[in-house]
């Protein structure tokens, strides 16, 4: 397992981040890529990226059946460990050892690269104490909710929570408060489109039912 520095991930950097994760997908050779890597080659900002990396294909839809379960397990066990107030995170070896086919990557870095670089120019330091020490369990907490949210296999259900996770993420890396409160405006939104999704289809289903009891009635009277 690779600990993760809490602290420093927090501290705002002059490099964008966009700008670090386009040389990296620039530099690779080798066929696959290992998240660890993408994380040691993010140095301090490994967290809120790879927070943010992971929810990315959430906010889409999948077209993999319970694709977005997958990506985001890990975003539950890093929320996890923030919630909980570990010292340094621990990248657990299953998610760690993952690969990314490097070629798919560097098609991919346009499109995160873009999402990343519209984000940041909106991000800057700001409110610090909602990216203080105390307040990280708090972050923890909306987070491993809304990572739960986003991993629900619900049609249309997991692509606001995921975008409030992106949110939270960058405004981890640079330190930008309103960014996180804005993850939590959008996650909270989340939540209400989630629940009126499943209200709507527990009432459809109710009504076909009916509708074919009502028909197996007539057709035995």
């Amino acid at each position: 397992m690779q600990a993760l520095s809490r602290s420093r991930a927090l501290v705002p950097v002059k490099q964008k981040t966009s700008e670090m994760f386009a040389a990296f997908a620039k530099s690779l050779s080798s066929e696959r890529v290992s998240v660890r890597e993408i994380v040691d080659a993010l140095g301090d900002r490994g967290l809120g990226v790879l927070i943010a990396i992971f929810a990315i294909p959430n906010v889409f839809p999948s077209t993999v059946p319970f694709g977005n379960v997958l990506t985001g397990i890990p975003v539950i066990v890093l929320s996890l460990q923030l919630m909980l107030g570990f010292e340094r995170l621990i990248l657990p070896d299953f998610i760690g050892r993952r690969t990314i086919d490097s070629s798919w990557l560097k098609r991919a870095a346009p499109t995160v690269v873009t999402l990343f670089g519209f984000v940041e120019r909106l991000l800057r330091p700001r409110l610090g104490f909602m990216t203080t020490a105390r307040a990280e369990r708090w972050v923890g907490i909306l987070l491993f909710l809304l990572s739960i949210l986003s991993t629900l296999p619900i049609p249309f259900g997991h692509q606001i929570p995921a975008f409030a996770i992106i949110l939270i993420g960058l405004g981890l890396i640079e330190g930008d408060g309103i960014s996180i409160l804005a993850g939590a405006v959008i996650g909270a939104l989340g939540l209400v489109t989630l629940v009126l999704l499943v209200i709507g289809i527990v009432h459809g289903a109710h009504r076909l039912l009916h509708i074919h009891s009502l028909r197996h009635w007539l057709q035995t009277h």
